[in-house]
């Protein structure tokens, strides 16, 4: 016949909370008194026989803490929600939207150059707010804004060097 074990809650649980030693209480009126709000897991801390030490409220064992936050788990990437761009269009990172836009904009003969710059240093900013938070999103617009931004300032700056030194053939 197998041992089934059965987890034994604490009978007398003393409480500590914000400074304040409280009890004894029974698990039930611990958890009576949690869905009341009167105890939080915010400096918490209970004792009962068997305890060694004052331990956060929640690792109690019966404890049913409400709006604790998930087990970290190494292996499950955090869930994100879906926005509804479906993620095309990384509005967190206004530097890689700004970016890419000034990138296309730069096309525009002349004022072009001063844009593409601009957007090369949003491409560049977005880049790095990426690689700060690797929720936000932006990466592929940040590095077109990058790269096609210089493209352009060198086809424009090639363009007007070719028009200045041929000015006569015209």
């Amino acid at each position: 016949m197998a041992h089934v074990s059965t987890i034994q809650f604490p009978e007398q649980i003393f409480i500590n909370q914000d400074s304040r030693q409280q009890g004894p209480f029974t698990i039930e009126e611990v958890n009576a008194k949690i869905r009341a709000c009167e105890l939080t897991g915010v400096n918490t801390f209970a004792w009962y026989q068997g305890c060694s030490q004052w331990i956060r409220i929640d690792q109690v064992p019966g404890v049913f803490m409400l709006n604790t936050p998930p087990v970290f788990q190494p292996d499950r990437q955090p869930e994100t929600k879906s926005d509804a761009t479906g993620g095309l269009i990384p509005y967190k990172n206004p530097y890689a939207l700004v970016g890419y836009y000034l990138s296309i904009f730069s096309m525009i003969p002349f004022v072009g150059i001063l844009l593409g710059v601009a957007g090369i240093i949003c491409g560049i900013v977005g880049v790095r707010r990426r690689n700060r938070n690797p929720m936000m999103r932006g990466t592929a617009h940040a590095w077109f804004a990058i790269l096609f931004s210089a493209l352009v300032i060198l086809i424009q700056v090639a363009l007007a060097i070719y028009l200045s030194t041929h000015k006569n053939s015209f």
